[in-house]
């Protein structure tokens, strides 16, 4: 299976522009294809197909069916070798999966919306984390009470363009627009920001991740979640693929996804080796030791998705909530949005 850097289609570079990557070919982009090209050379067994996966960020806790599925065997059980990388943003995810970097990616449903409205031909084929999980965190020696305190504050978002809408929606039930706080977009490095004072919010990290890495530092973090603050529900990280890879592969999605479902069921049943699992890989987040990841795996486990469905219902309600908020003037067919054809049926 090629990994070719300009296998999407030639309008890729400007429909990504909006949803978290340009053209440009810097050195992060050059790193992770030399990593792309080592999956390209032939397996050790003709019935072994190479599938290289992007992750949402710094691979972290809601990785540890792939990680588990990676240890344990299943992904070869199922005819597969599956290398997971971490993007070097959290926004160019679809950008690499797109542009032939990567058969999957994980992706908000959010910022997939957005893609889809411009045309970026992504679907979804499973769901990761199937409900909202962000918040809005800072510390409670900062003494902020409330959102409104936010006003002339700085408020850090890794950077999905989605983030800044569902941000404003936040600020406007409290009385606040986007021009009364410092927005800044800082990738990976939420908790760095918060606790190095260059932010004194942030939106958009996790309550199992970001929170739990605060409150094992003893920095008593005050979290809310953003499903209590007005904003609708939605898939937290689907997987995603080229609509023409869906089209051309659907036997190595549904033997991808259907190892990690078993990844996810050990993971779930064995905490501890899960969270091994996720320390040893050598792309995993470096904020968090070994400690902090069992923590967050531990908070992060009931959040995975059991089965990998995707609600079409609620995908149709979110995009509504889009459209009213003026984030996007129309709202793409549900199906052309997701499909659940690929996941195991037992």
């Amino acid at each position: 299976m090629k990994v070719c850097r300009w296998a999407a289609l030639g309008l890729a570079a400007v429909l990504l522009a909006g949803c978290g990557g340009g053209s440009d070919q810097g050195t992060a982009e050059k790193r992770r294809e030399s990593k792309s090209e080592t999956a390209e050379k032939p397996a050790e067994s003709p019935s072994i197909t190479p599938l290289v996966v992007t992750m949402s960020s710094r691979k972290g806790p809601e990785t540890a069916g792939v990680a588990m599925a990676d240890e344990r065997g299943y992904f070869a059980d199922v005819g597969l070798e599956v290398m997971a990388l971490a993007p070097e943003e959290p926004t160019r995810t679809i950008r690499y999966v797109v542009e032939g970097y990567d058969q999957i990616g994980v992706a908000p449903e959010p910022q997939i919306v957005l893609a889809k409205e411009k045309g970026v031909p992504i679907v979804a084929i499973g769901s990761l984390v199937p409900r909202p999980v962000e918040a809005m965190i800072w510390l409670e020696k900062s003494q902020i009470d409330g959102i409104a305190d936010l006003k002339g504050k700085t408020i850090a978002i890794p950077g999905f363009e989605f983030q800044k809408g569902f941000l404003k929606s936040v600020l406007v039930r409290a009385g606040l627009t986007l021009s009364d706080v410092r927005v800044k977009s800082v990738g990976h490095n939420l908790v760095p920001s918060l606790v190095g004072g260059r932010a004194d919010a942030i939106f958009g990290g996790y309550e199992a991740v970001e929170g739990v890495e605060l409150e094992s530092r003893g920095l008593d973090p005050v979290v809310t979640p953003v499903d209590s603050l007005g904003l609708p529900e939605y898939e937290e990280m689907m997987w995603i693929t080229r609509t023409d890879y869906a089209a051309q592969h659907p036997r190595e999605l549904r033997s991808f996804l259907a190892a990690v479902r078993r990844g996810t069921a050990a993971a779930t049943a064995s905490p501890q080796a899960a969270a091994k699992a996720v320390d040893e890989d050598g792309e995993s987040t470096p904020f968090l030791n070994l400690e902090e990841t069992e923590a967050a795996v531990e908070a992060t486990l009931p959040l995975l998705s059991k089965t990998g469905y995707m609600s079409p219902g609620r995908a149709r309600d979110l995009m509504d909530w889009m459209r009213n908020q003026e984030m996007i003037q129309r709202a793409p067919p549900v199906s052309s949005l997701l499909t659940n054809r690929f996941l195991p049926q037992s």
